[in-house]
């Protein structure tokens, strides 16, 4: 994970000087995410789970992103939250984006529950549908840190790919 982050610290300010032609704004959207959670200990577990988000764009090249992720798979929910720093490069056909933030989630069944944080990062392709519309595939590490579940803690990770839609306004 550090050599990955370290990548992504990096490449901040390659993707920042980047061209683009699209102005700052407001945006929202959703989609899928297809997620699996990876104990230190070994084991997982899968989801498929449903997204929104909403961001804004302060100019062409950064901003900030929040999320929102459901999934249910066999009696277990899980639910997550994340806000994101975006650094976005962009032309008229495509964008490539990167992500780095924080994810609180927690993981329910029977009415126990589970908390999950931790940092988060990602990056992701977006190809423009209409001059506002856009059409984004990307690989998140959702959640890189702590499990907690009545005082036992373990390392854990939820990562997986998405698709969403974004509309600019």
């Amino acid at each position: 994970m550090r050599n990955w982050l370290t990548a992504v610290a990096l490449s901040l300010p390659l993707v920042a000087v980047a061209g683009d032609n699209t102005v700052g704004g407001f945006y929202v959207g959703g989609g899928a995410a297809d997620v699996k959670l990876r104990f230190e200990e070994g084991g997982s577990l899968d989801w498929t789970a449903g997204e929104v988000l909403g961001g804004y764009k302060l100019n062409p090249f950064v901003g900030g992103e929040a999320r929102l992720g459901y999934g249910s798979q066999d009696g277990v929910d899980l639910l997550y939250s994340s806000v994101y720093y975006r650094t976005e490069s962009a032309n008229d056909t495509a964008k490539t984006y990167l992500l780095l933030g924080y994810t609180l989630g927690q993981l329910s069944e029977d009415g126990e529950t589970a908390d999950l944080n931790g940092f988060s990062y990602g990056a992701g392709v977006g190809f423009v549908l209409t001059s506002r519309l856009n059409f984004n595939l990307e690989y998140r590490a959702i959640l890189d840190g702590d499990f907690d579940y009545d005082g036992y803690k373990e390392n854990v990770e939820l990562s997986g790919v998405s698709l969403n839609v974004d509309y600019r306004f």
